[in-house]
């Protein structure tokens, strides 16, 4: 339980002090609760014979006095009064400190909304490989509104009816030390069966998260792919799966709230049975006088109606806690494995034998000269081999050089290194002399990037060109110039609502060669120095393919361009062409030395 407690606050971090002070308004609500049951037996004695508790306790008889009452029957009334009036504080507190349970509840989830989505955005690359975007959408939409109902808000619960629990049997001890036992005993069958159920309870909720994930899986693979999906008439496969994992979901959440109602119902039961079996036993068996132990069987009366549901609503919190043990887990080490991580903490890259340097002050990298890329080095996690061994070129300002290759020989690898989103294990890549490592955030600026697949969101051409712009920030000069140089002139002035045309998601009301296009507009927008194109034109047809080259032909000269191709045709008119064999630079030279040339 401590190393889950431990968990918990390292997500919930950021509100401890509202955590803790919750738990302080549910320790007052406690004590105001134990102490007005704990003037019920006082108040019903006092009922019954007036005189006799007046004379056998200083209490009343001090308050009889100082309240200066003409009637003992006036005390009683008072004393009445002074109970409803504890009940109503007790009443509102609890109104308000659920009231505020619910306000942490919810700003939490907010927070820690926020808190994974950084995270993922601030994860490196390859964090990135081995996931999907059914994982984290699972995760900061349905885990986090889990770990709220089903870990926050129970564990603060827990605290609560915990602190109620322990309360109400200190003072049912102090009333009848044997009814108390008695009670206990009866719960021990409700106890071995909570015990059974926890050990399930952890893998249904295991279960029902794996449930969820398949579920976002199968809508994005069914609607993501829509137009596939209704032309192979693949709808009944997508259908079943997700068919399959919403029962699979529904069959754990019924077990779980079934399980739910097991403990609570054994332990309603058998209190009850204990408390009248108790007094039936004393009256037949033991033949004590019930009217002499009405007091205290009074509060006993009135603490297990508090008791019961408190006990139930316990167990109840042990069990969600235990069945969303799996939803903190996977938010917890999502969480940790970023924080340990250095990149998420600072956007400097050490390399062996590099100077330290403070991103913050070293002189931002500009583009004047050259592009060095010298020996570099990278590995996957987990790979037999490297994917790149001793890497080097020189790129000069204005120069447009062609990487060509077999699948796997490296192309998009060394990409991933230039564009900063794989760090090699050695090697260094330096705009005139000074290494992009010393300054990360400043290299991200002068590159851009234009894969096969543009993405593009379900928004107007504006602001999929302008992209992370705010539409009161876009700068039109710099827009419509993008615009032009990337041909999409003739596209947007024949459209009905030119650049305020939503493109659809994923740009699906617009053609292959028309999203490449804004793709290049992104690009040329975001004023880039060096433009990386992965198979840019490889998906498009002949005449297509031609005019977007003719667009990247434009740019040569004025931008850097560092080009992967498919289509040697995209790369005649490259400045130099890398042929990757291996990860290593198999040959280098002019399209003519390269491609035309007879190869020994």
């Amino acid at each position: 339980m401590l190393n889950y407690f431990h968990k918990f606050l390292y997500v919930f971090s950021g509100h401890h002090r509202q955590l803790f002070l919750l738990v302080g308004i549910f320790l007052l609500t406690s004590i105001l609760e134990a102490f007005g049951i704990g003037l019920i037996g006082p108040f019903l004695s006092l009922a019954g014979d007036p005189q006799a508790v007046v004379q056998d306790s200083s209490a009343f008889a001090w308050a009889y006095q100082v309240l200066g009452l003409n009637s003992l029957g006036s005390l009683v009334v008072w004393f009445g009064i002074f109970i409803i009036v504890i009940f109503l504080i007790k009443g509102t507190v609890y109104f308000l400190s659920k009231r505020y349970s619910y306000k942490v509840l919810f700003d939490q989830r907010a927070a820690v909304q926020k808190r994974l989505f950084n995270t993922y955005l601030l994860a490196p690359y390859d964090f990135h490989i081995s996931r999907n975007t059914a994982d984290y959408i699972n995760k900061i939409t349905n885990e986090t509104q889990r770990f709220g109902f089903m870990v926050s808000l129970p564990m603060v619960e827990f605290v609560s009816h915990f602190i109620v629990v322990l309360t109400l049997l200190v003072l049912m001890a102090r009333t009848n030390t044997l009814l108390l036992l008695v009670s206990l005993a009866s719960l021990l069958p409700a106890f071995f069966v909570f015990s059974f159920l926890l050990k399930r309870l952890k893998e249904w909720g295991r279960l029902s998260t794996l449930a969820r994930e398949e579920t976002i899986k199968a809508v994005n693979h069914g609607l993501g792919g829509i137009k596939e999906t209704r032309v192979f008439g693949c709808e009944e496969y997508f259908r079943k799966g997700l068919e399959e994992h919403v029962h699979q979901e529904a069959r754990v959440e019924i077990l779980f709230q079934s399980a739910q109602f097991v403990p609570r119902t054994m332990i309603e039961t058998l209190l009850v049975i204990a408390i009248v079996g108790f007094v039936c036993v004393s009256q037949l068996l033991l033949g004590q006088d019930f009217q002499s132990a009405i007091s205290s069987m009074g509060v006993f009366a009135v603490a297990s109606l508090r008791l019961i549901p408190a006990a139930s609503n316990l167990a109840d919190c042990v069990g969600k806690l235990k069945n969303s043990s799996h939803t903190l887990d996977i938010m917890y080490l999502d969480l940790k494995e970023i924080d340990n991580n250095e990149f998420s903490k600072q956007d400097v890259r050490r390399l062996p034998g590099s100077s330290t340097h403070d991103s913050k002050v070293v002189t931002a990298l500009k583009y004047f000269e050259k592009l060095t890329i010298t020996d570099i080095s990278y590995q996957y996690p987990g790979a037999s081999k490297p994917s790149l061994t001793g890497i080097s070129m020189e790129v000069k300002k204005g120069e447009s050089i062609g990487l060509i290759g077999q699948s796997g020989a490296g192309k998009t690898t060394l990409v991933d290194v230039i564009l900063s989103l794989l760090m090699p294990q050695s090697g260094d890549i330096a705009v005139d002399g000074q290494s992009v490592y010393e300054n990360i955030s400043s290299w991200r600026n002068l590159v851009g990037y234009i894969p096969q697949s543009i993405f593009l969101t379900d928004e107007t051409i504006e602001k999929n060109i302008a992209f992370g712009i705010p539409k009161a920030e876009i700068d039109q000069s710099r827009l419509w110039y993008a615009i032009k140089t990337a041909q999409l002139e003739e596209l947007v002035q024949d459209l009905p609502n030119g650049i305020d045309t939503a493109v659809g998601e994923r740009g699906i009301r617009l053609s292959g060669g028309q999203r490449q296009r804004i793709g290049i507009a992104r690009a040329l927008y975001h004023q880039r120095e060096i433009l990386v194109l992965d198979e840019a034109t490889s998906a498009l047809d002949n005449e297509t393919e031609q005019l977007i080259s003719n667009s990247i032909r434009a740019l040569a000269g004025s931008k850097t361009l560092i080009i992967i191709a498919h289509r040697l045709s995209t790369i005649e008119h490259c400045d130099r062409i890398y042929v990757l064999d291996k990860g290593t630079i198999a040959r280098s030279g002019t399209y003519a030395d390269v491609v035309l040339a007879p190869q020994a």
